[in-house]
């Protein structure tokens, strides 16, 4: 009996051993499955729709982003360099010219022949001989025999060179000058030129001012014929030619891009050459080119000059002087 109790409790223990063996077996190869089944659901896309979004959104832009920041650094440093040439080119002295007048070193060449309509007054005398001449400018076309002039511009940055000139045969002639003479008549052949060089103090797109210094010169032959009346008459002629210092400014003024006003004033002689000589001029134009212009004004010249001789030349000319200009 109690070798039957035995065995039951043996058998009893060993079967409690075998249920805490497969118990602690099972347990143990639990969390290695969970463990396995984790690795596969992370591993295996299929089961996790959220990778699949971001690549599915990825996948069609095809951004790489290498390739990405090389395009970019290449763009900007292609436009460095644009902007870099851009302000290298605006810095080119040729540029700088063009936008700043005043620094202007090219040359400068402009021709202006001009009519210089003008009527002449005072009193000529040659050979001790004198006449009072008064050619008025209503009479021009009448006194006038023969007329040129013109003038010729150089500029070289503010550097000016002026010259003008002036060809005139004038006559006059009157039935009945006075009690002492029947008729006289009265032929001035005139010839002046003037050069000046002077420096230009203001150059811009409003206008420009030059300070002149130069000389006149004048070289002038009179004839005088007076037919007897109360005192016999004479016929005398006398050719002198002198020269006189003088200074004077020059402006123009851009009223709008093609109408501008111009003008001039000098005076000089202060006995060198001539007691004194004076000249005033004001014009309006217009450029219809850049090389092209018209011209029309007023002109006012005179002189007094007399020698020991007998020569005297004391007159003032004044008139209309119209003209085209041509500049390059």
């Amino acid at each position: 009996m109690m070798l039957l109790n035995f065995k039951r409790t043996v058998t009893c223990v060993a079967v409690t051993l075998l249920v805490l063996a497969f118990t602690s077996v099972g347990l143990s190869q639990e969390p290695q499955i969970e463990n396995v089944t984790t690795v596969s659901d992370a591993t295996v896309p299929e089961k996790d729709p959220k990778p699949a979004l971001v690549a599915i959104n990825v996948e069609p832009m095809q951004v790489d982003p290498v390739v990405s920041r090389d395009a970019v650094t290449s763009k900007f440093e292609t436009e460095s360099i644009v902007s870099k040439k851009s302000v290298d080119r605006l810095n080119e002295p040729s540029l700088l010219k063009k936008q700043d007048s005043s620094d202007d070193s090219g040359w400068h060449f402009a021709v202006a022949p001009y009519l210089f309509a003008a009527g002449i007054s005072g009193t000529v005398g040659a050979r001790g001989r004198t006449l009072d001449l008064d050619a008025n400018f209503d009479n021009v076309a009448a006194n006038l025999d023969l007329g040129l002039m013109g003038a010729f511009e150089v500029r070289k940055g503010r550097f000016v060179s002026l010259n003008d000139m002036i060809w005139v045969k004038l006559s006059s002639e009157k039935d009945t000058p006075g009690p002492l003479y029947s008729t006289a008549k009265l032929g001035v052949n005139l010839f002046i030129f003037d050069p000046e060089v002077g420096y230009r103090f203001i150059n811009s797109r409003k206008g420009s001012v030059d300070v002149l210094a130069g000389v006149r010169v004048w070289s002038v032959e009179t004839n005088l014929n007076v037919t007897t009346g109360a005192l016999p008459g004479f016929d005398v002629s006398q050719r002198k030619t002198w020269a006189a210092p003088v200074v004077g400014v020059r402006g123009v003024a851009n009223i709008t891009q093609k109408f501008f006003l111009a003008g001039k004033f000098d005076i000089g002689g202060a006995g060198i050459g001539a007691d004194l000589t004076t000249q005033l001029y004001g014009a309006a134009g217009y450029s219809f080119t850049k090389h092209f212009a018209l011209l029309g004004g007023y002109r006012w010249l005179q002189v007094d000059y007399d020698d020991d001789e007998g020569f005297l030349f004391d007159t003032q000319m004044n008139g209309i002087m119209i003209g085209a200009k041509f500049s390059w």
